[in-house]
């Protein structure tokens, strides 16, 4: 598969300052793979940025403590680098098949780390099927359109 240079480029400067504050043990999951891997058409911004972190350690102090979909278990953590809101996760309880899965296998672009597309797909499902959220469904939507381009 091919990389959306200027996607890249644009998540760069991000990733280097994430990096900075949290050191390299990471994976970028959720649609940021979608929009590197020409998935979803970049429109030379994202709203937000999914880390899947090794180390629970690594989550800087600042970071505000957010449940997902009101689930005590599955937290999350906010920081904001520059412009851009970055949400990180470590281990889950009953999600650690797809924690594994994500750090894996991942796509290697300029010495970041991003979810592959069959995991980010499995993710988008599990999504839909947890929670029914209308942006994974287009978000499936598009990850099925691309494959059957690429056949």
């Amino acid at each position: 598969m091919d990389i959306n240079k200027k996607f890249l480029t644009y998540i760069r400067p991000y990733l280097i300052k994430l990096k900075e504050q949290i050191g390299d043990d990471f994976v970028v999951f959720g649609s940021a793979p979608l929009y590197l891997l020409g998935v979803v058409e970049f429109n030379g911004k994202i709203n937000d940025l999914d880390i899947s972190l090794k180390n629970k350690k690594d989550i800087p102090n600042k970071a505000k403590v957010v449940t997902f979909h009101k689930n005590k278990e599955q937290l999350f953590y906010k920081i904001v680098i520059d412009d851009l809101e970055v949400d990180m996760t470590s281990l889950w309880p009953g999600c650690e098949y797809f924690f594994n899965k994500i750090h894996s296998d991942p796509v290697v672009a300029d010495n970041f780390k991003f979810a592959n597309l069959d995991i980010v797909k499995e993710w988008k499902e599990e999504m839909v099927k947890n929670y029914d959220r209308k942006k994974d469904k287009d978000y499936l939507k598009k990850i099925d359109e691309f494959l059957n381009k690429i056949k």
